[in-house]
């Protein structure tokens, strides 16, 4: 499972720590011990860190003691090199207890946290009074099927062991409790408990990571599995999933972040009528613009049935409109845009369509064969729409646009 370990150790009481529960760790049989050196001269690492050596020795487990030099690169910036280039599976650290409250400040924990590749264990010191690092799981779950890292986890013989599946219901989000316990038991069914795991299943309402935390001190959890995004996170660009996060700044117990790969269904298509309210839930970061059931057609990308981004075509009494090109800054970067002017402009191919395009995005709209036109070539209601400019178009950072009907070619 997580057969190779480094432990980023920085000497602290709380890498000792880290040390002393590593045998805890499912599936352990080599450790790598990386402590970056500061600054020059003697090592003086050196000695503790071979302490540190016979600690995980005692364990029954081998350990390899790495010293990098320093070479101006950041620390996390090495620990994260130095995961890559040894091909562990798990990134293990200690850190003091609320080290992690700011997860976006400067601690060289919460940099590795952001942009590891890797699964990463954080350890919160102190340790006392707390059992086995996985005898007592708490697992948050979207209700999909475990993935297989969540799954060989529960299913790890614990000895005298219980695992919670929890699912939190947003506010204002579809569920009612009884349906999503429904859901949960059919999950745990599907799992293969070993002997002295017991599974159990809770449901509660709120935000998600207060609530994790809250839950994970009520049944006194031994450790948070979680992975690094869910399929919301996926279907952006963050590295660190909002919930995830969370529950890294307010947990009291270790936390397991799991960098599972999430795959996503990608569809583009013409939005129905009764899902014109979901391009104005994303059009209220855009000008609040509304959807009009007679006079638009409306174009999305979906990620796994959510919509990450919309383009509208309306028809005017004197022409067609191509506006409402959004994605929220969520979900950029990754050709989203581009997907859903492909459908728009395929789709409505045999209408000349008018555009008012801010001016850094004329370029892009040019592939789909818009040309920049003076203002005065607009139908009149299109042009109506930007009479607050006055004439001056370029002064509001508008360029008025057309492209002829006819094939789509890019």
């Amino acid at each position: 499972m997580f057969t190779k370990v480094l432990i980023a150790t920085d000497l602290s009481e709380a890498s000792v720590t880290m040390v002393e529960r590593v045998g805890e760790v499912p599936g352990v049989r080599e450790v790598i011990l990386f402590h970056v050196r500061t600054s020059a001269g003697p090592i003086p690492a050196d000695g503790p860190l071979r302490r540190m050596q016979e600690l995980v020795r005692r364990q029954g487990i081998p350990a390899e003691v790495v010293i990098a030099e320093n070479d101006g690169a950041p620390v996390p910036e090495r620990i994260l090199r130095a995961a890559a280039e040894t091909g562990v599976d798990l990134i293990a650290m200690g850190v003091n207890q609320g080290i992690l409250r700011n997860l976006f400040g400067e601690n060289a924990a919460a940099a590795v946290l952001r942009g590891a590749k890797t699964h990463v264990l954080i350890v919160p010191q102190p340790a006392e009074g707390r059992p086995p690092l996985f005898a007592r799981l708490l697992v948050p779950t979207d209700l999909a099927a475990p993935a297989p890292e969540v799954r060989s986890l529960l299913e790890f013989p614990a000895g005298d062991g219980t695992a919670v599946l929890l699912h939190v219901i947003e506010s204002g989000h579809a569920g009612t409790e009884l349906e999503v316990s429904r859901r949960l038991s059919a999950l745990r069914k599907d799992i293969t408990l070993p002997p002295g795991r017991d599974i159990q299943v809770l449901v509660r309402t709120g935000s998600p990571a207060r609530t994790i935390c809250a839950v994970a001190e009520d049944i006194g959890a031994s450790a948070i599995i979680i992975p690094r995004l869910s399929k919301r996170d996926a279907a952006g660009s963050v590295l660190l999933g909002s919930v995830t996060a969370g529950v890294a700044q307010c947990v009291k117990p270790p936390v397991l972040v799991l960098a599972v790969p999430i795959h996503l269904a990608i569809e583009t298509r013409e939005l129905r009528r009764e899902e014109f309210v979901l391009a104005e839930e994303i059009w209220t970061d855009y000008h609040q613009l509304k959807a009009d059931q007679e006079t638009d057609r409306i174009f999305g990308v979906f990620a796994d049935d959510i919509l990450v981004s919309v383009a509208r075509c309306r028809r005017h009494p004197d022409g067609y409109e191509v506006d409402g090109v959004f994605t929220p800054v969520r979900f950029r970067g990754r050709g989203y845009a581009r997907r859903v002017m492909d459908a728009l402009v395929e789709a409505c191919q045999h209408d000349t369509l008018f555009m008012h395009s801010v001016r850094n995005l004329v370029d892009f709209y040019g592939t789909y064969g818009f040309m920049s036109i003076p203002e005065s070539a607009l139908p009149p209601t299109i042009r109506a729409r930007f009479a607050f400019a006055l004439g001056e178009m370029e002064g509001a950072n508008v360029q008025p646009m057309r492209r002829v009907r006819g094939p789509f070619r890019r």
